[in-house]
């Protein structure tokens, strides 16, 4: 890893608040904030479709920004590191204090992403994003929840009110988005990356940060991060964003919330699957909802803890869950059976997983389901019953995935389509 000596003094330092011109450093007073040719930045949106262009001098690393004594949009000057291939990308922080005016976010990833996805930085235009959500976004404020210490489960969040279905309690943004394939770099360089990420976070968030549940040891912050982090999309790769309040949230098996994940902003909403009491605990579900048990429990334990939701405490229950959720797993295999793709046999089984995932609580996963069916009335040739189930997915991923999720976007493409199909 190359260290520069405009770098170097940010490691000696106590990076806090973004840096004001009355406040600036001795060491960065000769570099200019605001060299000429420097590209705008705005977020991508339907009614405003434009993406970074990686060719624009948006893309800086340590180099370019030691050449150019700038480094815009970035609040300070990128540290990287080389690949042990060479030819390879580097891998650079970049971070930023002020997003959305409020927090501090850090990126670990190649230049050639962070140009790509500046656009995250700008506040978004309300007009477009309303109008692609669908309606305007309403947070609850004040929150209608509070941290608690739970002794056996550590700390968890509880409602202080009723929380009506469908509420948002909590929009948030990441602090720590990290490239989760880091292979092509030594491990000490990429740990010493997530260091810098976190010290260059200001001291609020790099505090909470530090207080998340930790399960799989190692170095601390990685351990933060691979314990509490959530998947996310940045330019179209796969990364980790750390979320500080959603965090919090404790899993379940058949949670009482459901989260909405924005690619074009990276927000996070989370959101009441039914009406919350006051004193509930609020969950949502790490794992997919459609899990049997056994493979629900093999895979809470990467967490480091054994679930312990109202469904795995109660033997009865979970064989009853089990039933209904292997049984959808079978209907979904036969639909994918040629000898069963005739009118009546799909639609006893369409009504029978649906009436399945209403009694499991599997709303959020509907839309998934929508999609599966109208491709199989796609491949049996009708297309007046494919876009009656394709509209029902895009309208479901929508309001349970998100706007511009990836799986609404395929949804809407596919539906899309089916609209080509119909006016032929």
């Amino acid at each position: 890893m190359r260290y520069y000596m405009l770098a170097l003094a940010l490691w000696l330092g106590k990076p806090a608040a973004e840096p004001r011109p009355s406040e600036t450093p001795d060491w960065l007073k000769n570099y200019n904030f605001n060299p000429p040719g420097e590209c705008n930045s705005h977020p991508a949106g339907p009614l405003n479709p434009r993406h970074a262009d990686r060719t624009c001098p948006l893309l800086v690393d340590d180099d370019i920004a030691l050449e150019r004594r700038g480094w815009l949009p970035w609040t300070y000057p990128p540290v990287c590191a080389e690949p042990e291939k060479e030819g390879g990308a580097k891998l650079c922080v970049f971070t930023y204090v002020s997003l959305r005016g409020e927090a501090g976010i850090s990126l670990i990833t190649t230049p050639e992403i962070a140009a790509a996805g500046a656009g995250i930085l700008g506040d978004p235009d309300p007009m477009w994003e309303n109008w692609a959500r669908g309606r305007p976004l309403v947070v609850s404020d004040p929150p209608p929840y509070e941290v608690r210490d739970l002794k056996d489960k550590g700390m968890g969040v509880i409602a202080n009110r009723t929380i009506r279905k469908d509420e948002v309690v909590m929009l948030r943004y990441p602090v720590i988005v990290r490239v989760i394939d880091s292979r092509p770099w030594k491990t000490q360089d990429v740990m010493k990356l997530l260091h810098r990420a976190a010290v260059q976070l200001p001291p609020k968030e790099g505090k909470q940060m530090l207080q998340l549940a930790r399960s799989k040891g190692g170095y601390i912050l990685d351990d933060i991060v691979n314990t509490n982090a959530f998947g996310v999309l940045l330019d179209g790769a796969d990364h980790s964003g750390l979320y500080l309040d959603v965090s919090r949230i404790n899993h379940a098996c058949k949670p009482n919330m459901y989260s909405r994940f924005s690619p074009t902003t990276l927000g996070m909403e989370v959101a009441a699957y039914r009406d919350i009491e006051p004193g509930e605990e609020l969950t949502f579900s790490y794992l997919p909802l459609n899990l049997l048990s056994e493979q629900r429990q093999s895979l809470i334990k990467e967490w480091g803890f054994n679930c312990t939701c109202s469904l795995c405490t109660s033997p009865e229950a979970t064989v009853v869950s089990d039933r209904h959720r292997g049984r959808i797993q079978e209907l979904l295999a036969e639909l994918d059976r040629p000898e069963i793709r005739n009118h009546a046999a799909v639609s006893k089984r369409v009504d029978e997983i649906l009436d399945l995932c209403e009694k499991e609580s599997l709303a959020a996963q509907i839309g998934d389901f929508y999609t599966i069916i109208s491709g199989v009335y796609s491949s049996m040739g009708d297309v007046d019953l494919a876009r009656k189930y394709a509209k029902l997915a895009v309208q479901e991923l929508r309001h349970y995935a998100g706007y511009d999720h990836e799986r609404t976007r395929s949804a809407a493409a596919f539906l899309e389509s089916l609209d080509e199909q119909g006016l032929a």
